[in-house]
């Protein structure tokens, strides 16, 4: 029986480590701060669209880009931000290192903004992958552009791996080929955390395994409480929550 809640591979640090605080997360919640992520993972799209597809979004871009415009939120019209000189860092670092990857691996598919759809341990679940390319043995390597300012790990980053088992999915599906290995990487240059781990395809699947408890404990409703500083970080629970203060977890 699949699960109750939504799951999002954005949450997964914390509901794959603290199950119980999943009945707690009333889900996303928009800021100025993701609004202008959002701003800048759209251009940085775009220019990767220009780059690798060879699309004309130059007008699109530059009013996107133009300080002297608004981006508005598509949920509350009162929300908005404006491009300005750290949005062209962030995003001109991340292209840079895209065209690094692209030059270093010479791959045979590239993908952007790539729409993912999961079966995970009897559940649906749905993602967006930044960037994916498909190198000319099989090999994936996965990409995902941060732009806050919290120090975001690469190793062990479940969102990441829940991203790459995803996207193996599809490719399987549409090419019936899986990989050897799977690079995952973070490009988070607004704090110059930009790093790669590479995982065999056997370690993926093993990650896989390794959340059947968890999972089970969701698609079941058997909540469990596992407070730790990774999974009480974001959580909208963690002021309240009795088991993140015995735990001694001080934020």
């Amino acid at each position: 029986m699949p699960s109750k809640y939504k799951l999002s591979p954005s949450s997964s640090d914390r509901f794959l480590t603290c199950t119980a605080s999943i009945q707690h997360n009333t889900g996303f919640s928009e800021s100025t701060s993701t609004l202008k992520g959002s701003l800048q993972h759209e251009v940085a799209s775009l220019r990767l669209e220009e780059l690798f597809f060879f699309k004309d979004n130059e007008k699109e871009i530059e009013k996107l880009t133009d300080p002297n415009n608004y981006y508005r939120s598509r949920n509350d019209e009162k929300l908005k931000v404006k491009w300005d000189k750290s949005c062209d860092e962030t995003v001109d670092t991340y292209i840079s290192y895209i065209k690094q990857l692209h030059t270093q691996y010479k791959p045979k598919h590239i993908y952007i903004e790539q729409r993912v759809k999961m079966r995970f341990h009897n559940n649906n679940i749905n993602g967006i992958v930044d960037c994916a390319m498909v190198l000319e043995n099989g090999d994936v390597i996965i990409v995902d552009l941060k732009t806050g300012r919290s120090k975001v790990d690469t190793e062990e980053n479940n969102q990441m791996l829940m991203y790459a088992y995803g996207f193996v999915q599809e490719l399987h599906r549409k090419t019936k080929t899986l990989p050897t290995k799977v690079i995952i990487s973070i490009c988070q240059s607004v704090i110059y955390n930009t790093r790669a781990v590479e995982y065999s395809f056997e370690d993926l699947i093993k990650w896989y395994v390794s959340q059947a408890q968890p999972m089970k404990e969701i698609n079941t409703n058997d909540l469990v409480y596992r407070p730790n500083q990774k999974a009480c970080k974001f959580c909208q629970f963690r002021a309240e929550c009795n088991a993140r203060i015995k735990a001694g977890i001080v934020w």
